[in-house]
């Protein structure tokens, strides 16, 4: 069976394929969000958690992150915060931004933002985090989603997803660790399918989706009507097009020299993007020492390419870098 094949709506948003880029930190801004969909297979990206009291305080680096293409609709802004009337009116000003989806993140598992009773703190009291839900359901018209991990400190999160659906909430992503568990263990596939029998609103699985087999293996074993997806896509930003392939069964092993070839032209995309940010040097500096980092791993003569980030002052410099590195692997 093609599970991609299967596109769903999200309060009238259409999700196809149904993939998601997941919301992270510092990583799925506009320039990281139009890459993923230029290169192909996402159906769905999310961005990186902006803070409800920056934006409704006007502070100005939150809401240059509300910043997008159109390029990259579908697309889902996703707000945290542990105040439900600033969390309110977050949600308002990213409607006006005329964003598809607004997201809730509390799933965040960071101490300094479960202190706050945001992310997954918004986990250790249901009431509350139903109110913020329906004041915002309320509030917007865009479709609202949450992405919620599967518990505090036990699998308990059930009930509170059914009043969300109840409220209105149109879609739910929940990752298959507790708040506690942070990102260690096994993601449990078994609690994301006993939540997707339960719910009749999408769902969106997520947790150790690694590979095109992990993919149709999530799809197969829990049910769930997409599959969102984020460290995975830090090393393989193809890693949503090798899915559709594997899916379509037109999945081909890549020769070492076209690997190279396509991760490298994925870091020229993302340099080139990043590269006419006005009065950002120090920022774009170590984007493109990061990206350019988590692109090159995993391929051949990837360490060369790492090491010669050390010496790049510029974007430009890092663009030389990589086009000397294309030739090289041309002429080996």
């Amino acid at each position: 069976m093609n599970y991609l094949a299967r596109s769903f709506d999200i309060g009238g948003v259409r999700i196809d394929p149904p993939l998601a880029l997941a919301p992270m930190a510092e990583v799925t801004d506009t320039h990281y969000r139009s890459l993923i969909k230029e290169l192909g297979g996402a159906g769905l990206v999310v961005s990186e958690f902006i803070s409800a009291e920056g934006l409704t305080r006007k502070n100005d680096r939150s809401h240059e992150m509300l910043a997008f293409n159109d390029n990259e609709r579908p697309v889902s802004i996703q707000i945290y915060g542990g105040d439900p009337d600033r969390m309110d009116d977050a949600a308002a000003i990213v409607e006006a931004e005329g964003v598809d989806i607004v997201d809730i993140n509390m799933g965040c598992p960071v101490r300094k933002v479960v202190a706050s009773g945001a992310g997954s703190g918004m986990l250790k009291d249901f009431d509350k985090a139903a109110h913020v839900v329906e004041k915002i359901c309320r509030r917007v018209k865009i479709p609202v989603t949450v992405k919620v991990r599967k518990g505090w400190e036990t699998d308990n999160v059930l009930p509170l997803l059914l009043r969300f659906e109840q409220i209105g909430v149109a879609a739910i992503a929940i990752h298959g660790r507790t708040r506690s568990e942070s990102y260690t263990g096994a993601s449990d596939w078994n609690y994301i399918a006993q939540v997707k029998r339960e719910l009749k609103i999408p769902v969106f699985g997520n947790g150790d989706v690694k590979t095109p087999e992990d993919a149709i293996r999530m799809f197969e074993t829990t049910g769930v009507d997409g599959v969102m997806i984020g460290r995975a896509a830090l090393h393989n930003p193809f890693i949503f097009r090798d899915i559709n392939a594997y899916a379509n069964g037109t999945a081909h092993t890549l020769g070492t020299q076209d690997e190279i070839a396509r991760r490298i032209d994925a870091m020229q995309r993302y340099l080139s993007k990043i590269e006419g940010a006005p009065n950002m040097e120090k920022w774009k500096l170590h984007k493109a020492r990061t990206v350019v980092g988590w692109f090159s791993k995993g391929i051949p003569h990837g360490k060369d390419i790492r090491n010669g980030l050390q010496g790049i002052e510029s974007v430009t410099d890092a663009q030389r870098l990589l086009a000397a590195a294309l030739d090289r692997a041309a002429a080996a």
